[in-house]
């Protein structure tokens, strides 16, 4: 190979771990979004509407029933061209209103920019986004301004940052229906079995969507971590290599396999590895194999049940920000898979130390383009520490096996 061509193949392996970091660290971004901002068991009813007074009977049913298991519920409407107005410049405008009753961080996934957050029971305030701000009063900065809605007057309590333009209001009225419900339990991981239970028990709707964010966002907490295992696992399987190459010599093999017990115990401690399988994805039998086909035709079903519902913001951001974290994360897999199988090309000419020192600029470098783009997140131990480990390891497995060919020539 040619000097061009070997300087163009590490460039080329430079800027594609670059790619492989800022992909990567998308992937998390858009993982921890969904794991933040839905931690609710979504309901979602096409014709049937429930009242607060309604539910709040069936929860003192289940206070009775099953005390160990009792929702904290939020309740949601969304009405499209309600008109608000600023009466003091007499200006009107049409935008989305949510009604809420309830903890307003389950039903809309948001950046608060300005003020504070409308809190339940607070039946005075209101909150908007940037752009009603600013076609309401000329500017973002609004908080405590009046709003006229339906002939009653609401402060504004916060501004915040969001796709559309948005108003949101507590309802004080117990009568009042909702036809979205977000529902959360302490017991997360069985959020759906109770969600449908307390449904069907108290005979609250006949048709329903459910979401469970819970559930997906541990999934995606872990599918997220995947790049930065395989390098691990990668490592310990070059290790395995040379035991297995050494197996004559017990004492040689014996050091080794000490070794790889060392390199394990740091990587399992520095990856937080744990293998958790949520029960609802477990059969009862291991030869079932018709178990998995069922899980996914349900999952197909209710994504293709949301998309027959009014869209909302929540549920569009649920969908395309789940399958940015499954694509980036599956590219940003494949990058990592290309680098780690050309290591040894750089470790033949260039210092394992050295070649840390630069994955690190280069970590650094995706952070901060990552930051510049509005994708901030707060990195595993995966993403800050496994590619310099997995390029000194590489260099100590390389170095040593280059002893021991020396060892043998002699």
């Amino acid at each position: 190979m040619t000097l061009i061509r070997r300087m163009k193949k590490r460039l080329f392996i430079i800027l594609l771990s670059l790619a492989a970091l800022i992909i990567w660290g998308s992937g998390i971004y858009y993982g921890q979004y969904i794991k933040e901002h839905y931690q609710s068991v979504s309901i979602r009813m096409k014709e049937d509407r429930i009242s607060v007074e309604r539910f709040m009977t069936a929860l003192k049913y289940e206070e009775y029933k099953n005390p160990k298991n009792i929702p904290h519920i939020s309740a949601w409407n969304r009405l499209e061209d309600q008109t608000i107005t600023n009466e003091e410049l007499g200006i009107p405008y049409k935008t989305q209103l949510i009604e809420v009753y309830g903890d307003i961080n389950q039903v809309y996934p948001m950046r608060l920019t300005q003020g504070n957050l409308l809190i339940q029971e607070d039946y005075e305030g209101c909150m908007i986004d940037q752009v009603v701000a600013y076609k309401l009063f000329g500017t973002v900065d609004s908080v405590g301004n009046i709003i006229t809605y339906r002939n009653k007057q609401y402060y504004i309590r916060g501004i915040i940052k969001s796709p559309e333009p948005i108003f949101f209001i507590q309802i004080n009225d117990k009568k009042h229906t909702y036809s979205n419900l977000e529902l959360v339990y302490e017991d997360k991981e069985n959020g759906q079995e109770l969600a449908n239970a307390f449904m069907a028990q108290n005979n609250l709707a006949d048709s329903y969507t459910l979401l469970d964010g819970p559930f997906y966002g541990g999934i995606l907490d872990r599918l997220y971590r995947v790049p930065g295992w395989f390098l691990g696992f990668y490592m310990l399987y070059q290790i395995l290599k040379v035991i297995w190459r050494r197996r004559t010599l017990p004492l040689q093999a014996f050091v080794l396999l000490l070794g790889f017990l060392a390199v394990w115990m740091v990587l399992k401690w520095l990856l937080e590895f744990q293998i958790h399988i949520p029960e609802r994805l477990i059969p009862t039998k291991w030869s079932d194999f018709s178990f998995w086909i069922e899980k996914y035709k349900e999952f197909r079903i209710q994504m293709g049940q949301m998309a027959y519902l009014t869209p909302t913001v929540k549920d569009i951001n649920f969908i395309r920000y789940a399958k940015r974290c499954i694509y980036y994360t599956l590219i940003s897999f494949a990058c990592i898979w290309v680098f780690a199988a050309h290591i040894r090309f750089f470790l033949d000419k260039i210092n394992g130390f050295s070649l840390a020192i630069l994955a690190v600029i280069l970590e650094c470098g995706a952070i901060f383009i990552l930051y510049k783009t509005g994708r901030t997140f707060i990195a595993s131990n995966g993403y800050i520490y496994m590619i310099p480990i997995f390029i000194i390891g590489a260099d100590f497995v390389n170095n040593g096996r280059n002893y021991i060919r020396s060892q043998y020539t002699k």
